[in-house]
């Protein structure tokens, strides 16, 4: 490995004013190749669409004959960097080992120059950047070969071939290092249309290879964003009112030994549910330590003041709401306000689907209810600022959205973008919740007001009691049976708080595209089908957690499903594979039921459930078997998991990245919620928010479907690093009817559970 620790750096301002697309002359560098990687994520819905040619990741090929990849994506335990690096090298024919990745900062150039760097969400690095890695790569090896030839006068391309890092002419046997080529390169124009590697001569396409980052990780090198020290930093830790939609009544004095309290605003753009722009909701205490600051910060005595409506603010009137909406939610206007409460129809009609139920044999009927969950990341929100009035700003960030970071500190200092530096760093966990920005605002805020570089920290508690939540939803399931057990009618309603709706994205006549994944486009002959979404009007402030929608809706439908097959007489595996309509997914559910051994009966006292699903082009099975059900939990032995990503790039990747899905999805289904009292969150650190602990672990089988022996650039690759998550709760909730007859419909299945004595 020739680079295991991806450098961080700020964006580089000379190469903002280079070309877009094609190659670019670096005389001191060698060649340096941009090419077009457009921003394409979940936050690209909110955000302007990229425009074509946006450029924003870059290789470099020295005369010292280094390789070096520069991406805009955040590492935040994907493997993404690694992977588009094994991609990389496979179209460059180099040793992987020799390809050193570095992290782009980003820009607000548009087109994005290259370097820059993107949001990082929906699962989406690999799969939206597979081609063009591979097409920009391709362009370089040939263009090196063009090199070679002008080199021997030789134009005959098929007198050359390539072989790590090196061109080679075979008529006379020289031989030219990419090293030689790289200055000669650089003069000419990129090759179009170059050829790709055919599918059957990869190398490391489709193999599992070391990651990148994880030697850095293991020396204790990596850099992430706690780990920051910039000289003459002072340190900050913040308090929140612990009422959400309360402000700060007046401010506290400095306690003893401490530099400063500092006020805290809502900064706009940031604010989410009751929390209104430009209110003080929080103050940072200042001082010369992290500990000292943060036992101050803990002693810390603020008076609030409380919304008027924090009474309202807790979870059995946000259920009371969603239960009412599924019968009174008005439809939605075209142009009208469609305030929260809006019905929007996303598929089919409700009258055809009543129609069709209206003579069926047998009808389930079922209410589906999820929770608020945290995002719970294992490194807490941060962020170190160095401020200098008027003259710069320099951000480091764990952050999953660095153009929204350097946007938002332009916004705040009125520093234009060459005098604003953003180093996205390591990400101790981002699950979405580092996509938002708030943290940064108020380090920012803080830096301005004291004057030093200050790193601002969340304590764990804050994390917790004030997150932006997986939301919560109600779901209403209606389906009708014939007398052999055809689906005849399936009518179906979301309503959940809307994630784009409290960002202020105006919804179209579709509603919020998070509330309805996993709904739509089911590849079930379900007979007439209509799927509805209705914004909730809850305002305890959610955002994107693993999965988004995908988590709420597969375990309606899943389970659902699975309750049609009861009432059929059926098994549930056979059931469903009788209803697909995708040959895909149906390979997907064999895959997932032979490695559960689902036709051989369990053990004696388990049972097995079965769940399938799609997100982010991927299509995902789990069966979960379980067994000792008590009234505190139960024990989950067995995980089986298949999945069909068209393209398996890393398949050690892919596997890690469904084994940590599953356990996260298993952690939340058992015990996962946020629950709220009078606007305050109760559960406050891990000690209240049960995880399982090692030995509790079970064992997970995963299959990977083989990508295809010729792959065809049209059909979607789909990602990895959420898809453990929203088949795990249905599969559970499955199996815990087959092994005590009783139907969960409601997650966590243990709600209050804690970690005893911790």
């Amino acid at each position: 490995m020739a680079t295991t620790t991806p450098e961080v750096r700020p964006a580089s301002k000379s190469k903002e004013q280079v070309g877009r697309r094609g190659f670019l002359a670096s005389a001191a560098g060698g060649l340096t190749l941009a090419f077009f990687i457009p921003e394409v994520s979940r936050l690209s819905d909110i955000e302007a669409a990229p425009l074509p040619g946006q450029v924003n990741a870059w290789l470099q090929v020295g005369t010292d004959g280094s390789i070096t990849l520069t991406i805009g994506s955040s590492e935040m335990g994907q493997g993404s960097m690694s992977g588009l690096a094994q991609v990389l090298a496979e179209e460059l024919v180099v040793d992987y080992a020799k390809v050193k990745v570095v992290q782009g900062g980003p820009s607000l150039v548009n087109p994005v120059p290259v370097g820059a760097a993107i949001n990082t969400v929906g699962s989406s690095v690999i799969r939206t950047n597979f081609w063009k890695m591979r097409d920009a790569a391709a362009s370089a090896r040939e263009t090196l070969v063009q090199a070679a030839m002008n080199a021997k006068s030789d134009q005959t391309r098929s007198n050359f071939s390539v072989t790590s890092g090196a061109v080679k002419h075979v008529p006379s046997g020289a031989l030219f290092t990419y090293a030689q080529l790289a200055a000669a390169a650089a003069l000419l124009p990129p090759a179009a249309n170059a050829p790709l590697i055919p599918d059957s001569q990869f190398k490391l396409i489709g193999k599992t290879v070391p990651r990148v980052d994880i030697p850095s990780k293991v020396n204790g090198s990596a850099r992430y964003g706690l780990d920051v020290r910039v000289d003459g930093m002072v340190y900050a830790v913040i308090k929140h009112c612990p009422t959400f939609g309360g402000t700060l009544a007046s401010t506290p004095s400095v306690p003893s030994g401490m530099l400063a309290v500092v006020p805290t605003k809502v900064i706009a753009g940031t604010g989410r549910g009751t929390e209104v722009t430009d209110s003080v909701n929080a103050v940072a205490v200042v001082g010369p330590n992290t500990w000292d600051t943060w036992q101050a910060a803990k002693r810390l005595k603020v008076t609030w003041s409380l919304p008027s409506s924090a009474a309202n603010l807790n979870n059995a009137k946000f259920l009371s709401d969603g239960q009412a909406l599924l019968t009174t939610a008005t439809p939605f206007v075209a142009g009208g306000a469609n305030p929260p409460g809006t019905l929007y129809t996303v598929e089919g009609a409700a009258s055809s689907a009543a129609a069709a139920n209206a003579s069926a044999a047998k009808i389930v009927d079922a209410t589906y209810t999820l929770p608020y969950v945290s995002h719970a990341c294992m490194e807490v929100l941060n962020c170190t600022v160095n401020y200098v009035a008027g003259v710069s700003c320099e951000v480091w960030a764990p952050t999953q959205s660095a153009k929204a970071v350097l946007s938002l500190v332009m916004t705040m200092t009125g520093l234009p973008a060459t005098a604003v530096t953003v180093h996205t760093m390591y990400l101790g966990g981002g699950l979405g919740r580092k996509a938002e920005v708030d943290f940064v605002s108020q380090a920012v805020q803080v830096a301005m007001h004291v004057n030093k570089p200050v790193k601002l920290m969340w304590p764990r508690e804050e994390d917790f009691t004030r997150d932006q939540y997986r939301p919560m939803g109600v779901i209403h399931g209606r389906a009708g049976l014939d007398s052999a057990g055809n689906i005849l009618g399936w009518s179906y309603r979301n309503v959940s708080p809307s994630i784009l709706g409290q960002r202020g994205i105006p919804l179209g006549a579709s509603g919020d595209s998070q509330g309805i994944e996993g709904a739509v486009n089911l590849p079930y002959n379900i007979g007439a089908r209509v799927t509805e979404w209705v914004s909730h009007p809850s305002p305890i402030p959610v955002g994107f957690w693993r999965s988004v929608g995908a988590s709420l809706n597969t375990f309606a439908v899943e389970c659902l499903i699975d309750e049609l097959a009861t009432a059929a007489g059926q098994d549930p595996y056979q059931f469903r594979r009788s209803k697909l309509t995708d040959p895909r997914w149906i390979a997907v559910l064999d895959a997932a039921a032979a490695l559960g051994n689902w036709t051989s009966a369990p053990p004696a006292g388990r049972a097995r459930g079965i769940a399938i699903g799609a997100a982010f082009n991927s299509i995902v099975a789990e069966v979960v078997e379980i067994s000792n059900v008590t009234t505190t939990g139960l024990r989950v032995n067995r995980v089986s998991c298949a999945i069909d990503c068209y393209i398996p790039v890393n398949p050690g990747s892919i596997q890690a990245q469904l084994q940590g899905g599953i356990v996260h999805g298993l952690n939340a289904a058992l015990y996962g919620q946020q629950t709220f009292v009078s606007g305050v969150a109760q559960a406050k650190n891990f000690n209240k928010s049960r995880m399982i602990r090692l030995g509790e672990m079970p064992q997970i089988g995963i299959t990977i479907i083989p990508g295809p022996a010729a792959s065809d650039r049209t059909v979607n690759i789909g990602g990895a690093g959420e898809l453990g998550v929203p088949t795990f709760a249905p599969a559970l909730a499955n199996a815990y009817f087959k092994l005590t007859g009783k139907r969960v419909r409601s997650l966590p299945l243990f709600p209050g559970a804690t970690m005893g004595g911790l």
